[in-house]
């Protein structure tokens, strides 16, 4: 049985760019050590969800590890403080972004759900000027905490909070922030609380210093926070129980940190890892590397093509899609008994500078794989290529097959659902 590594290239899918000759990033950038895998091994494409339905990072990271996100996704917040290590105990959790919303006819208009990415200490300071507020005359508690970027996260403590509310990001620019609302009655006091915070803490930021300073020089003021993905505690199955493997992840964003915790991943870092372009790749790949004499299931994370994704520089995206070639170099002299997976959580083209339900070319590699004729990792093989056209959700069974591991169907060794050949440990002899 083979061990496995999956490279997740956050936001890898695109489309053709004006800046690249109408090329995708992809087909501009060049990637050798991608190349080769590609041209020894097997590529498609796939949809993390399902064709035409745009991902979020989280959803999309659950269904390419095998969870039904119709029945088993509890909301983003609880993965954003998971990644913090935050219990948000019987709390609920928001992903949250500084953003900057403009005054206009008794409205708040989103001009900027990022805030023109702030980061550093602009947006630790800002962070702890809300860190801590209390609601609806104490009843409940806010908790506030920056993260990466102009990413945060948002918890309400107290009692009877619900996670049953609705979404204020209106996710577009030139829209309103939108009323938080209850979903059902038991959610009428969260929407209240989250209403207050929301007001209290616009007042706090519009008239700070560094906001003030901001708007001198030119850069959106980071004057609102808009909470999005409200979560109570993750309770999903182990993706050891699920899939048989021993999982270990590297990444450095909070919430694949977040994801890999709640499915009980052992979760590493590694020194230079950053969670943004200037993130140590190699560094990643080496640690990941290293997890194989103790884990037979790596997760590798890499966050950067999405940022360039999000910002419409294509220029970068090539240019980090080349330098993560370079360090994926390790990977093609993988040893027999390893597979290599390398696709994408959902696709972010450069041009529309968001997620799109595109599809997202997928490779697998490894010595004594069957081969295709594709002979480069871009999009174009990609959708001729032997593995065809899959749904995210189709992963794990893919990998089961290739690392050896896949279960022939029908046969129940330990539960009715299981779909791996089991460890010896897991097994109940018969006595004699």
């Amino acid at each position: 049985m083979r061990k496995a590594i999956l490279v997740i290239l956050d936001g890898l899918g695109d489309r053709p760019s004006p800046l690249l000759k109408w090329l995708t990033p992809l087909q501009s950038a060049e990637i050798p050590n991608l190349d080769l895998m590609a041209s020894k091994g097997l590529i498609g494409m796939q949809y993390p969800i399902a064709p035409g339905v745009p991902p979020g990072s989280d959803t999309g990271h659950l269904s390419l590890f095998g969870y039904d996100i119709t029945e088993e996704y509890p909301g983003r917040g609880v993965f954003e403080a998971l990644g913090e290590g935050i219990d948000i105990g019987d709390g609920v959790a928001f992903r949250a972004n500084f953003s900057t919303v403009e005054e206009r006819h008794g409205k708040l208009i989103v001009k900027d759900r990022r805030a023109g990415r702030i980061s550093g200490e602009e947006a630790e300071s800002l962070a702890v000027e809300i860190s801590e507020m209390r609601l609806l005359g104490g009843e409940v508690r806010a908790e506030f905490k920056h993260t990466l970027e102009h990413r945060g996260f948002l918890i309400l403590r107290g009692e009877d909070l619900s996670s049953d509310v609705t979404d204020v990001d209106p996710h577009e620019i030139g829209y309103p922030v939108l009323e938080p609302l209850p979903i059902n009655k038991r959610a009428e006091k969260t929407a209240k609380a989250l209403k207050e915070f929301l007001l209290k803490s616009y007042n706090i930021l519009k008239d700070h210093e560094i906001n003030k300073r901001r708007i001198e020089e030119g850069k959106p003021p980071a004057n609102f926070i808009l909470p999005r993905g409200a979560a109570k505690t993750a309770d999903l199955e182990p993706f050891s129980a699920r899939w048989g493997f021993r999982p270990a992840a590297v990444a450095a964003g909070p919430m694949y940190k977040g994801i890999a915790k709640a499915l009980g991943f052992e979760v590493y870092q590694p020194k230079g890892a950053t969670g943004l372009p200037d993130s140590d790749f190699s560094a990643k790949v080496s640690k990941a590397l290293d997890l194989l004499s103790e884990f037979d299931f790596v997760y590798l994370h890499i966050k950067a093509t999405d940022v360039a994704s999000h910002k419409g520089d294509a220029l970068l995206k090539r240019e980090i899609l080349e330098r993560v070639d370079l360090a994926l170099e390790p990977l093609t002299d993988a040893s027999e008994d390893v597979l290599i997976v390398i696709t994408g959580d959902h696709a972010t083209p450069c041009t529309i500078k968001k997620h799109t339900g595109d599809p997202v070319p997928i490779l697998f590699y490894g010595k004594g794989l069957p081969k295709d004729d594709a002979s480069n990792f871009q999009e174009l093989d990609a959708q001729i290529g032997g593995l065809g056209w899959i749904q995210g959700n189709d992963l794990m069974r893919l990998i089961l097959n290739y690392s050896d591991r896949a279960l022939e169907y029908g046969l129940r060794p330990v539960t009715k659902r299981i779909m791996y050949i089991p460890r010896k440990s897991d097994l109940t002899p018969l006595s004699i």
